[in-house]
């Protein structure tokens, strides 16, 4: 396992989104101040990425000149040659800057559309958005496209599942779009639990959409099969709530990881008993992401002790 510095600021990583650029893995992170850094898995080294208020030129905010960012959920891409961090936060709309040049490029309105979400997939953004509850796909050039709205929305998952690229969204349902035509492909019902977490993967010719629940609940349905059709009964991961799901290949089989205080559980994705569990050591995990990391499959995570934390298979093998 690889571990990074305490991020320099001493707080809590709120957010992460890996980004290859440059010929390198750079991790970019919110801090739970609102401050937006990269750190890079080869040199080992916490870069603070000042980046100037999004709604700096707009009237209604003239007479707050001392007005920042109120950064906490983060999602970078590298395009031609530029370095590219989509953003915003519970009280902030979603706006984008060059990360090398600390431009802003482009912002949306200050109409209390706060960020519920953001992420990164096949060179465009996708957000979701507070109060509006709209799931939208951004081109780095600033135009957009509303692929729908879903009640109480809350989360955004992505995968690349052969040729097939989906969108998922999390609210009180989950909801999958195909990224490349823009269509809506299905809505699954989590029993009246309201969806934090969401992600998809690939099961002997069958895709899986897993959520996770307020309630600490994992469903899983097949996306092939009608809206009811659960792989498998929900499985009890949590006393509390689930906010962070991920899928990682582990001794050969796909497992779904979700995050405790203390630890990761796997669980089998096919058929959804617990194969194994990690201790954290007090990292309380925050977000993670599963990634490639110099050449290897690997799962990122971030936590309230301010590191960041690189896993690879051996490291979350059933123990």
């Amino acid at each position: 396992m690889l571990v990074s510095a305490r991020i320099p600021t001493d707080s809590a990583i709120h957010d992460l989104s890996v980004v290859h650029h440059a010929g390198s893995s750079l991790i970019a992170c919110a801090d739970e101040r609102g401050g937006v850094w990269t750190w890079s898995s080869s040199t080992g080294e916490w870069l603070a990425r000042p980046l100037p208020y999004a709604h700096a030129g707009d009237p209604v905010v003239a007479e707050f000149p001392d007005a920042e960012n109120s950064i906490d959920m983060v999602a970078a891409l590298s395009v031609d040659g530029k370095l590219l961090l989509a953003a915003g936060g519970d009280e902030q709309e979603p706006a984008l800057w060059d990360l090398g040049t600390g431009e802003l490029l482009w912002r949306t309105p200050l109409n209390g559309a706060y960020l519920a979400d953001v992420i990164a997939l096949d060179g465009a953004f996708v957000t979701a958005q507070q109060y509006s509850e709209e799931v939208r796909l951004r081109s780095p050039d600033g135009t957009d496209t509303v692929l729908g709205e879903v009640g109480e929305l809350s989360c955004l998952g992505g995968a690349r599942l052969g040729d097939r690229c989906l969108i998922l969204a999390g609210g009180s349902g989950a909801d999958v779009w195909d990224a490349t035509t823009r269509t809506h492909i299905a809505t699954f019902d989590p029993d009246e639990e309201r969806v934090w977490a969401v992600t998809a993967c690939a099961l002997a010719g069958r895709t899986a959409i897993v959520a996770a629940t307020e309630k600490g609940n994992l469903y899983a349905w097949d996306l092939g099969a009608g809206p009811d059709e659960l792989l498998y009964e929900p499985v009890a991961a949590s006393q509390g709530s689930l906010e962070a799901v991920a899928v990682m290949t582990v001794d050969g089989r796909p497992r779904v990881v979700t995050a405790g205080q203390d630890s990761l559980r796997l669980w089998d994705a096919a058929e959804g008993f617990e194969a194994g569990h990690v201790l954290t050591g007090g990292h309380d995990i925050t977000a993670m992401e599963p990634t490639v990391i110099d050449g290897r499959r690997a799962l990122v995570t971030s936590g309230r002790d301010g590191v960041l934390r690189i896993w690879d298979e051996s490291d979350l093998s059933a123990r």
